[in-house]
């Protein structure tokens, strides 16, 4: 075993050896985070077919995540992830024994089985603590990428409701790199980061760090290999094929499952905050 804490969480240290990770190790990473009973019941032989590496690999894996063995690695994934998804492995036998040959309904159980196991990778004590965190923030400064632009604006309107100084940061590298010139502590800086990294997230983030802000990160299986980490990392794999077409429904749910936290983390304050808008809004109408 190497110094990491015996008593740390196989999402632990995942996050806490991630910017020692070589490209095929991470990409062992990211097919555990998407099929974790998969790789708990499989072999290091079956894991690393899967991902198109040597067995080898996956055995050097486990070694640095601090475990002596493959299969003391797969007892941890094990103890994880089989015995906490007993309801989501009778809903998933529910829906494998339903007939639907129609676009709508596989999307509906893909999704359905994404969002069941959500829990299995974010705790509500996240949501609770970074619901709270995003509120209090001086200022928050939201970076969506691509088609996470759109829960960028999403969060933007809702904190804006409830009284937040809060900014989009711009997609263009001088607009960003101008805000980010104004960063400073008691700032949060919220992102993105689904299928890889954008360009801007490792210069934002340290940047962020360097100015005393804290970060946030609402990703999904990469979430746990990205450099440098956030102070709060939010990450749950999507619904649909890792290589193809996926959804934002499972990082949607935890956009609002964050709003609704935030609302009743100050319930008195963000109900006076939301009164006041509505009475703004018959003026301006």
């Amino acid at each position: 075993m190497n110094n990491l804490n015996d008593d740390m969480t196989v999402l632990d240290r995942f996050k806490d050896t991630a910017d020692t990770l070589t490209p095929n190790e991470r990409r062992l990473v990211q097919t555990v985070i998407e099929s974790p009973t998969s790789a708990a019941l499989g072999t290091a032989s079956a894991l690393a077919k899967s991902v198109g590496v040597h067995e080898a690999t996956a055995s050097r894996l486990a070694r640095k995540l601090g475990y002596a063995s493959y299969a003391e690695f797969r007892d941890a994934l094990r103890d994880a992830f089989i015995a906490t998804q007993e309801p989501a492995t009778r809903f998933e036998k529910t829906i494998s024994e339903t007939s639907s040959d129609t676009i709508l309904g596989n999307l509906i159980q893909q999704e359905a089985n994404a969002l069941q196991k959500i829990e299995d990778f974010i705790s509500p004590a996240q949501i609770t603590t970074v619901a709270a965190r995003l509120l209090s923030a001086n200022r928050l400064y939201i970076y969506g990428h691509g088609n996470a632009e759109t829960l960028a604006v999403m969060m933007l309107k809702r904190f804006r409701r409830f009284g937040g100084d809060v900014h989009k940061l711009d997609p263009d590298p001088r607009g960003l790199a101008e805000q980010a010139l104004g960063f400073r502590k008691g700032d949060i800086v919220l992102t993105f980061v689904f299928r890889r990294p954008p360009r801007a997230y490792r210069p934002l983030l340290e940047l962020a760090r360097e100015a005393g802000a804290e970060t946030v990160v609402i990703a999904g299986s990469i979430g746990a290999t990205l450099v440098p980490q956030p102070d709060h990392l939010m990450a749950a794999p999507r619904a649909g094929d890792p290589d193809g077409f996926q959804t934002l429904t499972v990082p949607m749910t935890v956009c609002n499952a964050l709003v609704i936290a935030a609302g009743l983390t100050a319930r008195n304050k963000t109900l006076k905050t939301l009164d006041r808008l509505g009475q703004l809004i018959g003026r301006f109408e």
